[in-house]
């Protein structure tokens, strides 16, 4: 694997990247870290097209009976890729993005380059654009809930464990140690995601857009809410001004 890999793409992926890294806090230098949000990305897509590999799979040897279906699903997969997410579609490659593996993710790709090209039959750059192609197709909301595929996924366990929450907040550098209520996709707000929860130091409720949550992580230690405590976090949900939320001032104190 060489340390930095160049891949071509068009100036509409070039330019989605540029504007997801700025919003979601990937900046370094006060420039968009374009590197940073790959690293953080790519390893999600590479799941989601492995997962979806095996649904195609499964369908074929549950429902259709096929001895075949692992030289099917490839094709499949080969088709959707030309089809939905091929280059054509976005106009043409003229920019060069540069990605350096984080030790971190270095295993993710040397699994692209060993396992993944082979299956799929593409060029390491090649397989890697389809990947931010089919990105960059998706709206706002979605994409940022890939990025923070982790950072969603603890919160929710959360959610409904009860077991207590600790978080750094990305603009403030605050930590945090909460019990999480709920979360709520943007598709039909601001096109943003944001978590509901009460913070157990400041005794308030809050919200929070997704993009500020680091060093998420859970405890084993559960939350006992009292019944107007919950009471007080659904009438949050029900009242709160998001947009407020985005410049940090959607919080409410408990009673």
């Amino acid at each position: 694997m060489n340390d930095k890999i160049k891949v071509k793409v068009s100036s509409f992926v070039a330019d989605i990247l540029e504007i997801d890294a700025l919003c979601f806090g990937f900046i370094k230098n006060g420039k968009s870290n374009k590197n940073g949000l790959l690293n953080k990305l790519i390893p999600t897509l590479v799941e989601a097209r492995k997962e979806r590999r095996n649904q195609i799979e499964n369908i074929l040897k549950d429902e259709y009976n096929r001895s075949d279906s692992e030289n099917i699903y490839n094709a499949v997969n080969a088709v959707i890729d030309r089809v939905y997410f091929n280059d054509e579609n976005l106009g043409e490659l003229e920019e060069y993005i540069w990605i350096r593996p984080s030790k971190e993710n270095i295993s993710v790709f040397d699994e692209i380059e060993t396992s993944e090209i082979t299956i799929t039959a593409q060029e390491l750059s090649v397989y890697i654009r389809g990947l931010l192609n089919e990105y960059c197709m998706l709206p706002l909301y979605k994409r940022e809930t890939l990025i923070f595929d982790n950072e969603l996924d603890v919160f929710s366990t959360a959610c409904y464990s009860h077991q207590i929450l600790h978080f750094r907040s990305r603009s403030t550098n605050e930590r945090r140690k909460v019990f999480a209520f709920d979360y709520f996709y943007g598709y039909w707000m601001n096109s943003g995601n944001y978590c509901i929860f009460y913070d157990i130091n400041e005794r308030k409720i809050m919200a929070t857009p997704l993009y500020e949550m680091q060093d998420v992580y859970i405890i084993k230690q559960k939350f006992k809410p009292s019944e107007i405590l919950i009471e007080q976090l659904r009438a949050y949900c029900d009242e709160c001004d998001f947009e407020a939320v985005v410049n940090m001032e959607g919080e409410q104190d408990v009673l």
